[in-house]
């Protein structure tokens, strides 16, 4: 009997070890040990933000803990809305589905704009910032027009830039530019994507296109600049980038053209549009997938492979966010510029949809 009672209280001191090794070990194991991550990106394969997206897929693999696949699907549309709708109305809050995407101007158009109107249904401020990496713009002109430099520009008879929806942060932001640099020049939209960019500037359609880096590099550089049908004419970054000469940097390049340091209320719509490339997730996503994530991307940044890839596509170094307090640094400019900027940047939407419509 003694013998039989010794095996049963070995057994329950047993089975007790167990159960309370097991949450010890869970939690050891990683977050995405045996997962998928699907990364969803907003524009089409191919452009800009695809190909950066895709750089970051082929990387994270090994820098997040448990060796999970990355999936790269593309839901192209609306602006980007399409994509950031979907992921926050239907994609799994579990942490197998985050965005790569460049939704800067979702959050520009929830806090400063009017989201309801472009058809934004995101609680961008639900949305969880899980990483943000700094967005350089290129903008690119006909060569033909400017044969002594961008000066050029100012007596040029007709200069046509290309853009998506007078809303489009993108467009808001070129067009900002334009006209602190009191350049003339006509407004078309209605274009999709960066491919349909580079077939209208091949057919002489327009004589303006831009996009990031990773677009410029290895879409634009490569046919048009090197054939000599297009030169860059600014960038977005507060420091000069020898890989776009002889494109100058915006504060730079409005004061070459106006004779006048930008400022003002285009200067800070201008400033509002600064893009980022940014990895986020759905709301209620657990808060172990954020962490998991962000501390892939933290390590990523000391990894010779990924930074000679990413600035070999980029053309920059890579300044990825990955905690909290920078995240929030950063979304500052959207969430306290103000009524009045709100106000004025509507008025600006507006002007440019009446003058595409007069093209």
């Amino acid at each position: 009997m003694k013998s039989t009672l010794h095996v049963l209280s070995t057994c329950a001191v047993l089975v007790l070890a167990l159960l309370l090794a097991t949450p010890a070990m869970a939690a050891d194991k990683p977050f995405y040990q045996g997962k998928t991550l699907k990364l969803i990106v907003d524009y089409s394969a191919g452009g800009p933000t695809d190909l950066e997206c895709r750089v970051y897929a082929r990387h994270l693999k090994k820098h997040l803990k448990g060796n999970p696949s990355i999936v790269i699907q593309n839901r192209a549309g609306g602006g980007g809305n399409l994509a950031m709708n979907w992921i926050y109305e239907r994609a799994r809050r579990n942490g197998t589905v985050m965005g790569c995407q460049t939704a800067s101007g979702r959050y520009q158009e929830w806090f400063v704009g009017d989201p309801k109107k472009a058809g934004l249904r995101a609680n961008m401020e639900e949305i969880i910032p899980v990483m943000f990496t700094p967005v350089v713009s290129v903008g690119v002109v006909r060569k033909s027009l400017v044969p002594n430099g961008v000066q050029d520009l100012k007596t040029a008879k007709s200069f046509v830039a290309a853009g998506f929806r007078a809303d489009s942060s993108k467009d808001l932001k070129f067009r900002a530019l334009f006209d602190l640099a009191e350049i003339p020049y006509k407004y078309v939209n209605g274009y999709q994507g960066s491919a349909d960019f580079i077939a209208a500037f091949a057919r002489k359609e327009v004589d303006y296109i831009d996009g990031s880096t990773p677009f410029y590099l290895t879409r634009v550089k490569p046919v048009s600049v090197k054939a000599g049908e297009a030169v860059p004419m600014w960038y977005h970054s507060d420091v000069e980038i020898p890989a776009i000469a002889p494109g100058l940097p915006a504060a730079k390049f409005v004061k070459t053209l106006s004779g006048k340091d930008p400022g003002g209320p285009l200067w800070q719509l201008f400033q509002v549009l600064t893009s980022y490339r940014q990895i986020l997730a759905p709301p209620g996503v657990p808060q172990a997938a954020v962490d998991a994530v962000r501390e892939a991307f933290a390590s990523m940044r000391k990894d010779p492979a990924f930074l000679a890839e990413y600035e070999k596509s980029v053309g920059i170094e890579p300044q990825m966010l990955t905690d909290a307090k920078s995240i929030e640094k950063a979304m500052v400019p959207w969430k306290t510029a103000g009524e009045e900027m709100k106000k004025f940047r509507a008025n600006y939407v507006e002007e440019g949809r009446k003058a595409a419509a007069k093209r």
